[in-house]
């Protein structure tokens, strides 16, 4: 017997918390009762906030640019499509998947350090 899974409905509080767990991933920072009022939908501004306040983003840009660096010295190294630079570009990924979330620019990673190749 086959089951379906039933997509989430935008609004709704398991669509928050959704989103709040593909964003922040585990790392959710505790959220005051003050700013909690029992709603992921709510809840997600104060993590926002929080993560921003904390230099989260920043912190997150800055690693993103040193993992960039060191993905183009591996290509460098042992050639655009080596199984070290594909290795390396993989793990990579999620770090640039959350830089879209936060809206972490190119100008942003070039800002910390990021020697991207001038389009």
């Amino acid at each position: 017997m086959a089951t379906t899974m039933t997509p989430l409905q935008p609004g709704t509080e398991a669509a928050a918390q959704a989103a709040a767990f593909a964003i922040f991933g585990s790392d959710i920072p505790p959220i005051g009762p003050e700013d909690y009022s029992g709603s992921w939908r709510t809840a997600l501004h104060v993590i926002a906030e929080e993560w921003v306040g904390e230099g989260r983003v920043e912190q997150h840009a800055a690693r993103t640019a040193a993992a960039l660096n060191e993905l183009f010295a591996t290509q460098e190294r042992y050639g655009v499509g080596s199984p070290q630079a594909l290795t390396a570009g993989t793990a990579l990924q999620p770090l640039i998947d959350r830089c879209r979330h936060f809206g972490i620019t190119t100008a942003d990673l070039r800002r910390h350090g990021a020697q991207l190749p001038e389009s």
